[in-house]
This record gives C-alpha cells, sequence and structure tokens, in this order.
C-alpha cells in the first residue's frame, strides 16, 4: 500500500475569534492510500492546543507509512500503533474511504449505519461586541441553532444580544476552556434565565476536578477534555455531554467506539470538528447522525467554496457523495 501525504493552508472568509485567540485559517493535512487501483483519502487539522502542527502530524504519517505499505497495519491494528490524534484521524479515515471503495459498498454499509440525507446543524457565531453580536444574529433568523463563543470581556452582553433578536432558537455557549469555576458558578444561572441549555468547556481541562463544584445551573460539554473513551471516567457527574471531534478521537473508528461507549454510560452525544474541507466534514457527518447536537458549520466560513464540500443551508448539513469521500 502507498502512503502520500502533504499540507495546505485553509482560509477562512473572515477572522475567527475565540477565548485562545484570533483564526484566520489553519493548514490541514491531506493523506491518501492506494492498494493500486483504489485511492481512499483522509483529512486532518492539527492544533497548537494539543501540541501538534501540521509539520509533525506529516512527520508521525510518513515515520508509520512503511508500516502500512508492508501490510503489517491495517485500520484496526493502527489504533494500538498510534496515539488518538490528528494523524491517525488522517489515516484513519483514509483507510475508511479505501474499504468502502475496494468493497464496493457505501460508508454508511462498512459502519452499519443509517445514511441521513440531511442533518441540523448550528451556526456559530465568534467572540465580537455586543453590538456586532446582535448585527450578525439578525442576519440568522433561519438558524435551526446558534452556538456563542464566550470567554471575552462582555459575556453576559453578548448572550443578551443574540437573544434580543432570536428569542426562541436554541442557544449553546463555547468558552473553549477560559473560564474559573467562579465564573462559572456566576454566570451560569445567569445563563439559565437566557434559555443557555448547555455550555461547552468552561474550564480548562486539568481543572476538570473543580467541576464537582459547580451549582449544574446549566449543562456541562465535555470538549477540549474529550479525546477517546478512557477520558469517560473522569467526566461522571462533572459532564452531561461529549464533543465528539475525529482530530481528537484520532480517526473514525474511535469516534464510532467513544459514541457508543459515551451513550453507555448515559452521555449525550456532540460532535464538532476543527477546520477542514469537505473530506473532513464527510466522516464527521457519519457521527452526527448518531449525535443531538450538531457543530459542523465550518462549511459556512471557508474562503474558498471549493473546500466546503458538504453543502450546509444555514439550517441543516446535506449528506455528502461518494464522489468526496466513502
Amino acid at each position: 500500500m502507498k502512503v502520500s501525504v502533504r499540507k495546505r493552508f485553509i482560509a477562512l472568509e473572515q477572522p475567527f475569534r475565540v477565548a485562545f485567540g484570533t483564526i484566520s485559517g489553519l493548514d490541514v493535512v491531506e493523506v491518501e492510500v492506494s492498494d493500486g487501483d483504489v485511492i481512499g483519502r483522509g483529512e486532518c487539522c492539527p492544533m497548537g492546543i494539543y501540541g501538534q502542527d501540521a509539520d509533525s502530524t506529516l512527520a508521525e504519517i510518513e515515520a508509520i507509512a512503511p508500516r502500512l505499505a508492508s501490510g503489517e497495519l491495517d485500520r484496526l491494528t493502527l489504533q494500538g500503533a498510534m496515539p488518538a490524534r490528528s494523524a491517525r484521524n488522517a489515516l484513519d479515515c483514509a483507510l475508511w474511504d479505501l474499504e468502502a471503495k475496494r468493497s464496493g459498498r457505501s460508508v454508511w454499509d462498512v459502519a452499519g449505519l443509517r445514511a441521513p440525507g440531511t442533518i441540523t446543524s448550528d451556526v456559530t457565531i465568534g467572540i465580537m461586541s455586543p453590538e456586532a453580536t446582535a448585527k450578525f444574529a439578525a442576519t440568522l433568523r433561519d438558524a435551526s441553532m446558534i452556538k456563542l463563543k464566550l470567554g471575552g470581556e462582555a459575556d453576559l452582553e453578548c448572550v443578551a444580544a443574540v437573544r434580543s433578536v432570536l428569542p426562541e432558537v436554541p442557544l449553546f455557549v463555547d468558552v473553549n476552556a477560559g473560564w474559573t469555576l467562579e465564573r462559572l458558578n456566576l454566570l451560569s444561572p445567569r445563563l439559565a434565565d437566557a434559555g443557555v441549555f448547555m455550555i461547552e468547556q468552561p474550564l480548562p481541562p486539568q481543572d476538570d476536578h473543580l467541576l464537582d463544584e459547580y451549582n449544574h445551573a446549566v449543562s456541562l460539554c465535555a470538549d477540549e477534555s474529550c479525546h477517546d473513551r478512557t477520558d469517560l471516567d473522569r467526566f461522571v457527574g462533572r459532564y452531561d455531554y461529549v464533543n465528539i471531534k475525529l482530530d481528537k478521537t484520532g480517526g473514525l473508528t474511535e469516534g464510532l467506539a467513544l459514541a457508543a461507549a459515551s451513550q453507555a454510560r448515559g452521555f449525550r452525544l456532540m460532535v464538532g470538528c476543527m477546520l477542514g474541507s469537505g473530506l473532513a466534514m464527510a466522516p464527521a457527518y457519519v457521527i452526527a447522525s448518531l449525535c443531538e447536537v450538531v457543530d459542523l458549520d465550518v462549511p459556512l466560513i471557508v474562503k474558498d467554496r471549493a473546500d466546503a464540500g458538504v453543502h450546509h443551508d444555514g439550517r441543516r448539513l446535506h449528506r455528502f457523495t461518494a464522489e468526496l469521500w466513502g
């Protein structure tokens, strides 16, 4: 099996601010695996907040490529040969694509899942001033759900700004680990009053134990804290949702396993993503078919529309084609 890999930059149409910085675009890493007749493709987006970048990810893939080329590793044995992070994600998803194409079946059939034609997805509002937040929210009156980034200077004012123009739309907030326990306990009752149904990753992962003192005014979702199934024990009594991102799980194989294990433990499911093209959104769409909360609105914000790949009409994602992936 031949493995080829490259990196490229995906730009956003507008800069996007979150608690840990402003993003104008990111490098992604694309992988192709070929058996000489069929090519499988995958993509990942390594993030500095997890101690990864495109160059280290390229090196990680290139280091393990000979073991794939020799047939020593396949998709299942790859899980134990690489850690759960971006490099394994790109390879794992490429091997899913290869497997589906080799067998003449869709990835849905291989995974034993139903293939929904559309999936309800949110639209995200980055950290802005309350005035800019209200203006942007006014353009989203058809949205099925709103995710509002917090961790800025005027969190409650921005929530109020959204509610001033979208009083009934389901709303959750994402803090990207930008708060302290004290701020969480202070603001969460006010968020509950505003109809916020969930807070995503309020504290840094190393502070998860502090959530034992949380007032539980609003349900919490583990994002940066949640990578694979080994994290679930720590979440009991602290988090209500887990956010499955394939760059954290190390691919669709562990993503599906994490979804099943989370549901068995009573956690509710969310799916998210890093930045990426449709090649990354397609396997995330597979996970989305299992999830209550879907945060896959990247196709709306990439600068080059050719990168969108999976169509998002402002309310729903539309199922990807076999020509794209799977």
